[in-house]
């Protein structure tokens, strides 16, 4: 077993960066080896620097943290990936899984904890908090028919992303450009949600995604 590992932090605001940086310095077997505000320079940076374990922000400015999580698995599967956000864990934790981290933390923990979730994800373990636990095990032990799911759970990491957007008022034609997809693209998505979620009309879904952003606080 190794006696240090290498942190690499990815987020858009750099008073975070800097403040995860020195937490994570003052032990004495992590050291940050980069940072980043998006995926194109994690992307970069891991060309040299091969961290054991990457703290990511699930909501940056300029893609999904989900979409950052994909990228690095598909090029370096074996790198160990935390996912850090200010969001609902019952909300954002399985799927963040699902994309390929192994550890899903909200950025009210207190630091010591953040701390634990980077030494076990280093050295190979899931790192996820004993109230998700023990709500994926409920979770596991009553699954039933995917008609009697939560229905949010049904969208697809692209079309939640869509639905997300939809719900903070954003049009398609902007959606379409921050996704650097068409815009009959976009309204392809917004059919497959409508659907889905068994919604009749566009002014259904919008007004269920806007009342769910605002339920949930995603900003």
């Amino acid at each position: 077993m190794k006696d240090s590992y290498k942190v690499f932090i990815v987020d858009d605001h750099a008073v975070v960066r800097e403040g995860l940086s020195r937490l994570i310095e003052q032990e004495n077997d992590l050291t940050v080896c980069g940072n980043s505000e998006d995926g194109y320079g994690l992307m970069k940076a891991m060309e040299t620097c091969r961290p054991d374990v990457i703290v990511v922000d699930l909501s940056l400015e300029k893609s999904s943290g989900l979409d950052v999580v994909k990228n690095v698995k598909s090029f370096y599967p074996d790198t160990n990936i935390i996912v850090l956000s200010m969001h609902d864990e019952q909300i954002f934790a399985e799927r963040s899984m699902r994309a390929g981290a192994s550890g899903y933390i909200m950025k009210c923990e207190k630091p010591k904890e953040l701390i634990n979730a980077i030494r076990k994800v280093a050295k190979g373990k899931l790192y996820i908090s004993d109230k998700m636990t023990t709500l994926l095990l409920h979770k596991a032990i009553n699954l039933k028919e995917n008609d009697n799911r939560d229905l949010i759970e049904t969208l697809s990491d692209r079309e939640f992303q869509v639905f997300q957007l939809i719900g903070k008022g954003v049009c398609t034609k902007e959606i379409a450009e921050m996704l650097n997809l068409s815009s009959k693209t976009i309204d392809s998505f917004r059919e497959k949600i409508k659907h889905k979620m068994n919604f009749s009309n566009s002014s259904e879904l919008v007004q269920f995604a806007i009342k769910w952003v605002n339920l949930n606080n995603i900003s």
